[in-house]
């Protein structure tokens, strides 16, 4: 089991650091310079040229006979082009000190969310989804956009790691104590001893092309919602995230 007292300084320091804000809108928490402000608007813009073309694209595309097999594929782009705008919306909201709030938020709902935002992947690559229960349904206090966001970060992972056949994705849901649990479980290929101290520290990966920054993104938008995080995993049987949030009063 790896917790955050087994992870390097560096991360230690970000857990300290956030454990120090109290609960409140998000908004509150942020302190944005004018120039970050100026540079996520930019790479919105920037973001949305080739995005306004690729739905141009598909919207041609759509007027015109195709088959069967074609719009399937046709759907998933307008779908990702629509998340993607999603996202671009998100990071402006980001940096937005009036619009970023904590919301109640149903867990299953949540699950559902980010299952349905990660369908095209998962049918793509035959993944079997369980989904587990063990609790009555839950709320929890968090930023919804963001954790959509950090909980699609680790699916992407989940969904990567695992083998070209019986590829099985769960989601487990609980509650002990003061806390609602859900746990991420895959059973991929595993994470070495080594690589698990440092899944979550900037520009580390392992992936070809990747660039090794969803996972600490991931860590901060958990640690901003005041959510605990575990991971578990052992070499070519799997992985699991283990968040924890607190109960909502």
């Amino acid at each position: 089991m790896t917790t955050l007292s087994n992870f390097p300084d560096v991360i230690k320091n970000r857990y300290n650091a956030f454990s120090t804000m109290q609960l409140k809108p998000l908004a509150q928490q942020k302190t944005a310079e004018p120039e970050q402000n100026q540079f996520a608007s930019a790479i919105v813009h920037e973001i949305r040229n080739p995005l306004t073309n690729i739905n141009l694209a598909a919207d041609l595309l759509q007027s015109t006979l195709i088959t069967d097999d074609q719009k399937i594929y046709l759907d998933i782009i307008i779908r990702a082009s629509t998340r993607i705008n999603d996202l671009a919306n998100n990071l402006l909201a980001h940096y937005n000190l009036d619009e970023t709030l904590f919301e109640k938020y149903s867990v299953r709902q949540l699950i559902d969310d980010v299952l349905a935002i990660n369908s095209d992947r998962i049918n793509l690559k035959n993944i079997t989804v369980k989904k587990q229960f063990i609790a009555p349904d839950a709320e929890i206090f968090v930023n919804k956009p963001e954790m959509k966001i950090a909980m699609t970060n680790i699916l992407i992972n989940a969904i990567d790691a695992m083998p070209s056949a019986n590829r099985e994705l769960k989601l487990i849901v609980k509650s002990m104590n003061n806390k609602h649990i859900i746990e991420i479980a895959d059973n991929g290929i595993g994470i070495s001893k080594e690589n698990l101290k440092k899944i979550f520290n900037p520009f580390f990966t392992d992936k070809p092309g990747g660039i090794g920054l969803g996972l600490s993104n991931t860590l901060d938008i958990l640690l901003s919602n005041h959510v605990g995080i575990d991971v578990q995993s052992v070499e070519g049987a799997g992985t699991s995230f283990i968040l924890s949030f607190n109960k909502v009063s």
